[in-house]
């Protein structure tokens, strides 16, 4: 009887920390330049619905403008819907799917609005701007409440001023899952 209900634990523990489908993911992420808050939420088993609110920015040297590194950070917001194509496959070689860690396939919509811009020069003016890039992507478990995400593709970015172009979107990043 101790065997069954040992036997019993263990599977329900490994069954708890691996996945067959998508789930809703609500967290915390921090990137090479930025800090996001982030909804994700499973439409079916394999396609989810991500939303997130972010600070997010870059660093850039004017040598015409002053003599030194300068930074921007301002909100963004981005819509982003994905399909996790290889869960079953990850599942079959042993490998865990806990909090959707998987490879995917997204189409990202982000919108800048300028608001909360923050800079150390005052010579800075964040455009607003729209894109919509498709990406390629992987998201993995470093701990039950701690995952990487890279994800990266070409896209398309409108702006403001109407200098409009190709754009390349790139993700790495490390979330906490609350």
């Amino acid at each position: 009887m101790k065997k069954t209900i040992v036997a019993l634990a263990v599977f329900a523990s490994a069954w708890a920390y691996s996945q067959e489908k998508a789930v809703d993911v609500f967290s915390a992420k921090a990137g090479l330049i930025g800090a996001w808050i982030s909804y994700e939420k499973a439409l079916t088993s394999e396609l989810t619905l991500q939303g997130e609110i972010g600070y997010e920015g870059g660093i850039f040297y004017n040598s015409m403008v002053d003599d030194h590194v300068n930074y921007v950070l301002t909100t963004a917001l981005s819509l982003e819907g994905r399909y996790y194509y290889n869960f079953n496959r990850r599942i079959e070689k042993g490998k865990k799917t806990f909090h959707n860690a998987a490879n995917f396939l997204a189409l990202e919509t982000t919108y800048t609005p300028d608001w909360g811009t923050s800079s150390n020069s005052e010579n800075v003016a964040v455009l607003k701007t729209f894109s919509i890039i498709p990406k390629y992507g992987l998201r993995r478990n470093l701990s039950k409440k701690i995952n990487f995400e890279f994800s990266a593709g070409p896209g398309y970015q409108w702006v403001e001023n109407g200098n409009h172009g190709v754009t390349l979107g790139l993700d790495v990043n490390f979330g906490f899952v609350f």
